[in-house]
């Protein structure tokens, strides 16, 4: 029994398929997890509220109010799955995602729709994060916008070299950018809540058909989950931590769900406080950063950042 035993185990360990990644030191601790596992997740503020704003303002720039109620809706939602996916980083230590889960509770064929659903998610990850990545970087220098597909394809390329040649290696150079992201968003927040607040927009009726009441909330709220996406990457590559895996990807987890609430809520709050309305040729971000800090080098800097870590954000696919 103890053989069997130890034959288990050995079969359990998780094989590191890098060059670089024959022991425990090449893993991934708290930090490498959030930079190489999270960026999918924490990029997605930079999307996640445009998408309730621009449901909410076809009814009209009087149903924009509704965005921070939504959101906070939004943050009560992933605080559940953050608690969720701890419990399944407990229960599948060797990466414990929808097919895990599937496989161990309703059988293989149900957890063969969940595999197939995640690479075409996996696959749309990569697409959305490079999309968002050339509208704020158009946001900054429209003169680039014919070449956004072009630059959106030589990001995707450095992405797969980055990664054929190592998780643990492509975390270390990714924790810079996602640290000079999370400063940038909470650098845009507090300039939003200090800066002289924006006067309020003529009031605009709704669409011609427009939804209204409940239904237009729903929207608001579905179009709004789009923030949630990447919060079960951790849980897929709990063998990718340092050990005790479990526990350090249990860790990255929250952290991710912590600085990803306080993101979302943050932003909310300005989209109030400055009576934020979809403007075209400028993304939500941008808006509150200009009205923040103006056009100048401060500004294209931090939409330089934000455009960095959403096409760094496909990396979660990779990992």
């Amino acid at each position: 029994m103890t053989r069997d035993r130890g034959l288990w185990a050995g079969r359990r360990q998780p094989r590191i398929p890098l060059r670089h990644g024959e022991g425990d030191r090449e893993r991934l601790g708290v930090t490498g997890g959030l930079a190489a596992l999270s960026p999918d997740a924490l990029s997605s503020v930079a999307y996640g509220p445009e998408a309730i704003v621009a449901a909410l303002a076809v009814a009209g720039t009087a149903a924009i109010g509704y965005t921070l109620p939504i959101v906070i809706v939004l943050a009560i939602l992933l605080l559940v799955l953050v608690v969720s996916y701890c419990q399944v980083i407990e229960a599948h230590p060797d990466g414990g995602g929808a097919y895990a889960v599937a496989k161990a509770n309703l059988g293989g064929p149900v957890a063969l729709v969940a595999a197939a659903s995640l690479v075409v998610d996996y696959v749309l990850t990569v697409a959305v994060g490079l999309a968002a990545g050339s509208e704020a970087l158009a946001s900054a220098f429209p003169a680039l916008q014919p070449h956004l597909l072009l630059a959106s394809l030589v990001g995707l390329a450095a992405l797969t070299a980055l990664n054929v040649w190592g998780i643990a290696e492509s975390a270390r150079v990714l924790m810079l950018p996602i640290g000079l992201f999370i400063v940038a968003i909470f650098a845009i927040i507090i300039g939003g809540l200090v800066a002289h607040p924006a006067a309020a927009p003529t009031p605009t009726p709704a669409s011609p058909g427009a939804d209204s009441g409940l239904i237009l909330l729903l929207k608001a709220f579905a179009a709004g989950c789009v923030a949630l996406t990447g919060v079960e990457a951790i849980a897929n590559g709990v063998p990718s931590f340092r050990s005790p895996s479990a526990r350090r990807a249990q860790q990255t987890e929250i952290a991710l769900g912590v600085i990803l609430i306080v993101m979302l809520l943050g932003i909310a709050i300005v989209v109030r406080v400055q009576h934020v309305v979809p403007q075209s040729g400028l993304t939500l971000l941008a808006q509150i950063a200009a009205n923040a800090f103006g056009h100048g080098p401060l500004f294209r800097t931090l939409m330089v950042v934000v455009t960095l870590v959403l096409g760094l954000a496909a990396n979660t696919s990779f990992g």
